[in-house]
């Protein structure tokens, strides 16, 4: 793995939240910066990273529409096993 005076490619994953979350110490900040900056690796795997996360947040904001929750409860009503643990009789 290749060293570099801005940090490892290990030291980028390891420290990734804290610096999409503002929590690096200042020194640490520019370090990962710098590395960012001379590496195009590291660069494009923050960049993708940080594209599911703003992903995932949108998909979780928005409730599911009504007709999906409808679906599911009826789908999992029929594959479920009964309150006495038996199967459902409708589920084939």
């Amino acid at each position: 793995m290749m060293k570099l005076l801005a940090g490892t490619h290990a030291e980028v994953r390891e420290f990734l939240i804290d610096y999409l979350e503002h929590a690096l110490p200042l020194l640490k900040r520019w370090q990962f910066r710098l590395h960012l900056l001379l590496c195009k690796d590291c660069a494009d795997y923050l960049r993708r990273y940080d594209t599911s996360v703003k992903l995932a947040q949108s998909y979780l904001s928005d409730p599911p529409p009504p007709e999906l929750v409808e679906l599911t409860l009826k789908f999992l009503e029929q594959r479920l096993p009964g309150p006495d643990g038996a199967p459902n009789p409708d589920s084939r």
